[in-house]
Parts: C-alpha cells; structure tokens; sequence
C-alpha cells in the first residue's frame, strides 16, 4: 500500500509568503523556510501547476539545481493550494477545501476555478451574478502587502482566466494583471518583466504540465519534455539577472486507475446533508451522523469532525460550520466521483477520466520542489 503522509504545514508553500515578504523587510507573524535569497531584491515566483517532486527528480536539471523538498496542502488542489500561496494561510483557515467547495455565501458546492456549480459543465460562469470571489472571502495577498508598500508587482497569467473570479481573489492587490496566449508569448513577457527594474514582485503561473498529467499521466515523456523546457527557459532568463527567482509547485500527481461512483451508495448518500464534494483523491462529506463505518468500505483514509486539523491545520473559527465533516484521501490507485446530473450519461471529462490526478495525501501528490535559481 501507498505511503500517504500529513500535510507539513511547517515547512509548506503556506510559508512562501513570509519568505517572499522577508526579502522586502516586512515582517509577518508565521514560518518561514529559510531559503537562501537576497534582502532587498526583485523576486519572482515561477509558479509550475503540478510540478510533483516525483516529477522533478526525473528530469535532467534536478541535481544541479538547488532545491528542497516541502508539503503541499490538503487537498493538494490547485484551488486551495493557489490561496494558500498567495496567503500564506492553511486551508482550515481560508475554507476553499478543494476543487469541488461547499461556499456556504453561495449556499451550494462550487468549482471556484470556474466560478460555476459543481453540476455545470467547465469554462460557465454561472455564480457571477453572486459576486466575485474576493468580496466573499476577502483573503490578504502577498499582493495585498505590496501595495500598501507601494511596491509594483506583476502576475503573468494566461488569457483565459486573466478576469475570472478566482483570479480576482487570488490576484487581489497586484499592480498589473498580464495574460498569455501560449508557453512562448508567457516567457516573452516573463524576460520582459526581468528587464524593467520597476517590478519588484512577479508571480508567473503555468498551468501546462498539469494539463498534460492529467492527459497522459506524469511518467509520460512529452511531460517530462514540457518540464524541462519551462525549467531550462526560466534558467536561461534568469542568468545574470540580479533577481532572487523561486520555481515551486501547488501538488504533484498520482495515476490513477479506478474511479469509484459514490452515486451508487443510496445508503450514504441518505446520511449525508450535502452530495459528497472535493476531488477525485479527496472526497469530503457533511453529515450530522456517525458514518465512519459506511465510509471505511471504501479505499481511502478516514478524518473526522475531530481529526480535520491534522490535515486541513489550524481551523478558523468563524468558518468552521462551513468545513467538511469527514475528509476522505484515496489509498493507492483510486478516486472517486459523485454524478451531480440528472443526465447519468454525462460525464465529468469529454474524453474520459484523467489518466493521473491529485487531491490525496500520496507521497507523490504531497512532495513539491522549491526550487532557487
């Protein structure tokens, strides 16, 4: 059986944030992880969406790199583990548990990436006559931070999410908000930003490895190829720049090889007050029975009401009645899902089920690099 191990939230990307505002001299109550970079210089943050340490150590750049090893978040999702980075705040304390929410504001389960539904097909909007993100959960940014420092900071991001209400959130703060259209107009922007002096935050995200995982699976080659050239470009760009520059992750990946339908379990679903939520790798529940027993039939490690602060951290009180009751993490090769449709012939993905995800608390989806150039 897979290792599954708890998150390490004194030595996670929560404790990037303090990191990076360190470098400008602005103390902030919390960890840090101590990385070798410059007081008083620009800082970038190339931010590589699924970059697994398992990933990483395949690739031709890792023994010459300096890096470390730290722990995404539960679920390591890039929904909660964006805020977490962005924040520095542990998931119990920001309460986006997931890719699939209960938004209590809202009162239903949300795809916060999406700003939709969790029964709506991807890429709708149907929550933007609710309001944006940011004024519901009203998060403080590294971005935030800056600003009030009157420090000019720059996210390079792709296009089609530039004004979404999760970028809203997530970006909250930042100077200028830059969309790309592919991986070569994203490094063009990256060098150019490197050139003006002015910037003195930037936080690049690429979300293309990830796409590719979730196709392919991380053992793939052309993923390991895409890894590899985002690796040697920022390497490239970034000699001789007098920039502290850190390269890091929000999960790894895990393949996976049975999806288990929980739509089936009319028992528990009859127990529950919400249909389950999360990700495939993290499925969550509410209910105000015991169901600990009807839950351990399934592959996965059981949290409960209890045990929530051994993965989600320190718990916010005020949003407490808003978190799950029971947190599930899948065992070895499994997921799980939830058909939130009348039509049972819809499925989640066009093209099937993804050869890989993550949300669990693997090994291979919790080990993230952080990397120092």
């Amino acid at each position: 059986m897979d290792k599954l191990i708890l998150p390490d939230y004194n030595n996670s990307i929560c404790d990037l944030f303090n990191e990076e505002l360190s470098v400008f001299g602005i103390e902030n109550a919390g960890k840090r992880l101590n990385l070798d970079l410059k007081r008083g210089k620009r800082t970038s943050l190339v931010f590589v969406d699924g970059l697994g340490w398992n990933l990483f150590s395949g690739t031709r750049y890792f023994s010459a790199l300096k890096k470390a090893k730290i722990s995404s978040v539960f679920p390591s999702s890039t929904d909660t583990a964006s805020i977490s980075l962005v924040s520095g705040l542990n998931p119990g304390m920001h309460g986006i548990i997931g890719y699939k929410a209960f938004l209590k504001l809202a009162g239903a389960i949300v795809k916060p990436l999406e700003n939709t539904y969790a029964s709506a097909p991807h890429s709708n909007n149907l929550l933007s006559h609710i309001g944006k993100l940011k004024d519901m959960l009203r998060i403080k940014t590294i971005f935030n931070v800056l600003s009030k420092k009157r420090m000019r900071s720059l996210v390079i991001t792709p296009s089609f999410i530039v004004n979404s209400s999760f970028s809203s959130l997530i970006f909250s703060g930042a100077t200028e908000v830059s969309g790309y259209e592919n991986i070569w107009d994203a490094f063009y922007i990256y060098r150019k930003a490197l050139e003006n002096d002015s910037i003195k935050f930037i936080h690049f995200y690429i979300p293309y490895v990830d796409t590719l995982e979730h196709m392919y699976g991380y053992e793939n080659v052309e993923v390991k190829e895409a890894t590899e050239y985002i690796l040697k470009r920022a390497i490239e760009l970034n000699a001789g720049k007098k920039t502290n520059t850190i390269i890091t992750a929000d999960h790894g990946h895990k393949n996976v090889k049975e999806i288990i339908d929980f739509s089936r379990d009319k028992k528990l679903i009859k127990e529950l007050e919400l249909p389950p939520y999360g990700d495939t790798r993290a499925p969550l529940f509410r209910s105000r029975y015991e169901i600990t027993q009807d839950l351990k039939k399934y592959p996965m490690k059981i949290f409960n009401r209890r045990e929530r602060e051994l993965v989600l951290g320190k718990i916010n009180k005020d949003i407490e009645d808003t978190l799950p009751d029971y947190l599930g993490a899948a065992e070895e090769d499994f997921g799980f899902t939830f058909n939130y449709r009348l039509n049972k012939k819809e499925t989640e993905y066009r093209n099937g089920e993804p050869v890989s995800n993550h949300g669990g608390l693997s090994t291979d989806e919790m080990e993230i690099p952080v990397i120092t150039l």
